[in-house]
């Protein structure tokens, strides 16, 4: 059986090490790899490593 290729809301949320509320708002955040299926979000598991890599040290208005 292959890995899935994406992560939900939580999965995501405990690879960063970060909380679920802060995830939520990241995934608003423009070229965030999430795509929403109605109430169903899901995060390109492949593509995430790479936004982290190219965002890390920098700051965003995530209004928490």
């Amino acid at each position: 059986m292959e890995d899935k290729l994406g992560l939900t809301v939580d999965e995501a949320a405990k690879m960063l090490g970060i909380g679920k509320n802060l995830m939520l708002k990241l995934v608003t955040v423009p070229g965030f790899p999430a795509i929403r299926f109605k109430r169903k979000i899901i995060i390109n598991k492949n593509k995430l490593q790479q936004w982290f890599d190219e965002n890390a040290g920098s700051y965003g208005n995530y209004d928490y």
